[in-house]
């Protein structure tokens, strides 16, 4: 282990940009709390009340989180007690047999995950092991895609969010390479690898800046993708949320949470005007409609991240809770833990 891993993703960081990495983890389990009851549903208009109420299809608890940080969970698990990162094949195997245990019993679960997660199981019973390794995600992710090429569902950009935190201090090709390792245990098409990437640099950004610059990735691309995200950035940035309808496509899941960031304006710098412009952000993503806890999901985590945990509302923070028994403490804990 070289020095700098010793250190940690934390060392040199300020009580401000801290905070602001907590608030990374926080934020994005409060979005996908918030929006875990309105999923499936219609764009929800202004004149009815978005709250953190519980129920929905699959009857969660006011402030119950789902797969999305349930997966996000398992990623920042696996990574804490190695005090490495996501370049770590042992950190991936330990990531492998978490979500292959989470997925035995969760009623929640992507449809191209799900895929994944039986394929993965398949490879390994082939190869005489009842549990699934890293390698084994990344053949049956692959598998997965050539049997459905067409498919770029929002799963990995969702937990993306959890990739970046043990390498807050990484230099860029190493935070790409390790954004790159969790998105493609389940994920492979370009669309998703890319919007993982932009968000990834832009949430790295959020904790070190305290600015929300989605573009900062930009240059992370292949040089015939930037055109194409620039513009899907502008078609986000002139559109409101409920635009971007089929947002269980991780294009639309990016342009809906970047849109709910963008028109919510410039981060004020009163404490409790931040806490306002975060309702403002998760409420606008909830409004989009149909995979609502995720779109919320992935705008917390970018809208923390420049934010910080404390810009949560405390009678959200009280009754945030989910797998695997967490509450927030638990939560910070772990964040604090992988942050170092």
């Amino acid at each position: 282990m070289n020095t700098k891993e010793q250190a940690g993703p934390g060392a040199g960081l300020d009580a401000a940009q801290r905070d602001r990495a907590l608030g990374v983890v926080i934020a994005a389990a409060t979005g996908d709390a918030l929006g875990a009851p309105y999923e499936f549903q219609a764009p929800i208009p202004a004149s009815d009340d978005v709250a953190m109420t519980g129920g929905g299809v699959l009857g969660w608890q006011p402030g119950e989180w789902t797969d999305d940080t349930a997966m996000a969970v398992v990623l920042l698990e696996a990574v804490a007690p190695i005090g490495t990162g996501f370049l770590d094949e042992e950190v991936l195997d330990r990531v492998a047999r978490g979500w292959f245990s989470w997925s035995m019993s969760t009623p929640d679960i992507g449809a191209l995950t799900s895929t994944v997660m039986r394929r993965a199981s398949e490879v390994a019973l082939a190869a005489g092991r009842t549990v699934p390794t890293a390698a084994d995600f990344r053949t049956a992710a692959l598998h997965a895609h050539e049997d459905l090429p067409q498919i770029a569902g929002n799963g990995a950009l969702m937990r993306t969010h959890a990739a970046v935190l043990p390498h807050l201090r990484a230099g860029d090709d190493e935070l790409q390479a390790a954004i790159e390792a969790v998105c493609r245990l389940t994920h492979v098409h370009v669309d998703v690898v890319d919007a993982c990437l932009l968000w990834g640099f832009a949430v790295r950004a959020a904790v070190l800046t305290g600015e929300v610059d989605v573009r900062r990735g930009l240059g992370r691309l292949a040089p015939e993708r930037r055109a194409l995200w620039e513009l899907r950035i502008e078609e986000a940035e002139t559109a409101e949320p409920p635009v971007f309808g089929r947002n269980g496509w991780v294009v639309h899941a990016f342009q809906a949470a970047w849109s709910a960031i963008h028109h919510a304006g410039p981060i004020p710098r009163d404490k409790f005007a931040r806490r306002d412009h975060l309702v403002a952000v998760l409420e606008a993503a909830v409004r989009a409609g149909y995979d609502t806890d995720t779109v919320a999901c992935i705008a917390g985590a970018l809208i923390g991240g420049a934010v910080g945990e404390r810009a949560v509302p405390p009678e959200w923070r009280r009754v945030l809770s989910g797998w695997p028994v967490y509450e927030a403490p638990d939560l910070v804990r772990l964040a604090e833990t992988v942050i170092g």
